[in-house]
């Protein structure tokens, strides 16, 4: 009414010169053009800022950009306010109010996700700071004050692979060595070796939630070896309803997006910053950083600290199933150890590691089964045991709980062929427990006539938390390379002791069934041969899997009649898997940990 009584005024023309503007028309106007502005400076910026880090100059450009929009609006604004000597306000504000609040709205959101990267900017400035002044303290000082940190998670590859010999020949080459592990592990006479304990800091429920997104709801199916992911993605299907839904309806459409593997990397690495170990790495600053074990969840606040900080980082997979079967390591390392060309494969096309950063030892582990100046004769080994000379060692390594439900029942269907005298020669059964598996759940076998019972090692609560019930030493894996050598057959379901076995030119029968139960493909002993990591194995014809209770006893006799059967297959699975069979995989690795310190010295 008041725009129709001026028009009729004709005020909006007056000789006077008098010209009015409305609100209405002065937001119809600059609407699109705020909003607009906003969005190409917020969404461009972010994105940007996702993909390459939180770098300085890209959070320069975004308030560059912010202020030349105030600017080019206050330009776009004056010729229209320059001339206006009245404002016509509309009865009711409040629409126009909500579409000035909207633009505005936009731009604190952006404003507030700039607050958020100088934060971490700033945070990321102080640690290249830090670093620099380290690095430069480290050019002016001698190469013996080199520290290498290496990291022993469950006490994985002690022994094995870092000993007291070891650490003599990497201090000798001029590093000082900060050994992180468990508690009364590791005793050390050497001067240069400094031994901490290793956190083991829980995850949280957020860092939990987002490992879920990036090893599940955006996990990529369709790279090669991932057979063992689509069945634990299968797994997690039937257990997380909410989430499966939103990896149907939403994962599956970016699990190639390398925008959303970029926000995720980012998420981890701002929101889980780990402080935990900046004393650490403030008293003991590393050079270098090496560890055994880098899929345990234990070494991520490590991992994040060094990434942060721009340490080298060099890692050891120390089984042939981690690549394909375990979460992503949040971070990615500078370089990987691996034991063959099948798990270098895995780590290029799987994980996207670069060809020339993945390097093959063989496998540090087994060079003490190459030690054949330990084996006994047989009859002395059995008598170590309290077992019959005259009798066949049917040996059955058991997994853990989480492996096969129907162990127990299998280990007791072969008992009884025995008793029943179901095979063409005697036997005994040697039973042989995994480091993480407990006795009592054989405990109808024990004490039985004919049943010879072997653990590896002696039991210790020091790993409980990480379920081991047992703590081996190297006298206990002379005893596995003896047991190995002398049995006549081996049974398993499908772990690395079928590898260790064919290094003795041992039959393998695997287990392929899950005794009289009725389980669930998710829980069933048939998944296991499905895996990624297995799939060699099968193709090899080196070992029989029995899909029945026929096939167990079947098999079993026909390899008791000729030990030679398949050994052809098992050859194979040695030169494949094992890569090496000189017994000097621990020294290239240890000259592969030279070599990274002389290559990424500062």
């Amino acid at each position: 009414a008041e725009y129709k009584n001026l028009k009729s005024a004709d005020l909006l023309s007056n000789p006077t010169g008098t010209d009015i503007i409305f609100i209405s028309e002065y937001f119809d106007a600059h609407f699109p053009f705020v909003v607009a502005v906003n969005l190409l400076l917020f969404i461009p910026s972010i994105n940007a800022s996702l993909a390459f880090g939180s770098k300085l100059v890209i959070f320069l450009l975004l308030m560059l950009l912010t202020n030349i929009f105030f600017l080019s609006t206050a330009i776009i604004d004056a010729p229209a306010l320059n001339h206006v000597d009245a404002i016509a306000v509309p009865t009711n504000p409040i629409p126009y109010i909500a579409i000035f609040l909207f633009p505005n709205l936009i731009f604190l959101g952006s404003s507030c996700i700039c607050f958020l990267f100088t934060i971490n900017i700033i945070q990321n400035i102080l640690i290249k700071f830090l670093t620099s002044l380290h690095q430069f303290k480290r050019k002016m000082t001698k190469n013996n004050d080199k520290t290498l940190l290496i990291v022993l998670p469950y006490g994985i590859g002690w022994k094995s692979i870092i000993n007291e010999e070891n650490l003599q020949i990497l201090t000798n080459y001029g590093l000082k060595i900060i050994l992180l592990c468990e508690p009364n592990m590791i005793e050390s006479n050497n001067p240069n070796v400094i031994i901490k304990t290793l956190k083991k800091i829980p995850r949280t429920k957020s860092e939990i939630a987002l490992g879920l997104l990036r090893n599940y709801v955006f996990a990529d199916t369709s790279k090669p070896h991932s057979e063992t992911l689509k069945i634990k993605i299968s797994e997690l299907d039937s257990s997380h309803t909410f989430l499966s839904v939103i990896r149907k309806s939403i994962g599956k459409l970016f699990a190639k997006s390398t925008t959303i593997k970029n926000i995720l990397a980012w998420s981890d690495s701002v929101f889980f910053s780990n402080s935990e170990y900046d004393d650490l790495f403030s008293k003991f600053p590393p050079d270098f950083i090496f560890v055994t074990y880098p899929f345990s969840f234990y070494t991520y606040p490590i991992l994040r600290h060094a990434h942060k900080s721009k340490i080298p980082i060099l890692g050891y997979v120390p089984s042939w199933d981690n690549l394909t079967s375990k979460w992503e390591v949040p971070v990615k390392l500078d370089k990987l150890i691996v034991w063959n060309n099948i798990m270098k494969q895995e780590a290029v096309n799987f994980l996207g590691y670069s060809d020339d950063s993945v390097s093959i030892t063989g496998v540090p582990q087994f060079d003490i089964h190459s030690n054949r100046s330990s084996l006994l004769d047989r009859g002395k080994f059995i008598n170590t045991l309290h077992g019959d000379e005259n009798k066949k060692i049917l040996l059955y390594a058991t997994g853990t709980a989480q492996l096969s439900d129907s162990e127990p029942f299998i280990v007791k269907m072969i008992y009884d062929m025995i008793q029943n005298n179901k095979f063409d020669h005697p036997c005994q059964l040697l039973l042989r427990v995994h480091p993480r598996r407990s006795l009592s759940d054989f405990d109808d076998l024990i004490d039985k006539p004919g049943v010879l019972i072997q653990t590896p090692g002696k039991a210790s609560k020091d790993f409980q938390d990480s379920g081991y019930v047992w703590k081996s030493d190297l006298d206990d894996y002379s005893i596995l390379s003896n047991t190995l050598h002398h049995a006549d057959v081996m049974i398993n379901v499908a772990s690395t002791i079928t590898i260790e076995s064919c290094l003795f030119d041992t039959p393998v029968v695997n287990i392929g069934f899950d005794a009289n139960l009725d389980l669930d493909f998710n829980r069933s002993v048939k998944r296991h041969f499905q895996y990624s990591h297995y799939a060699d194995i099968v193709e090899s014809n080196g070992v029989k899997i029995a899909k029945s209770e026929e096939d167990l006893h079947m098999f079993i006799n026909s390899y008791l009649n000729n030990s030679d059967l398949d050994s052809a297959g098992r050859n194979q699975i040695v030169d494949n898997q094992c890569y090496y069979r000189d017994g000097k995989s621990s020294e290239r690795l240890l000259r592969y940990i030279i070599d990274f310190t002389k290559e990424y010295s500062v």
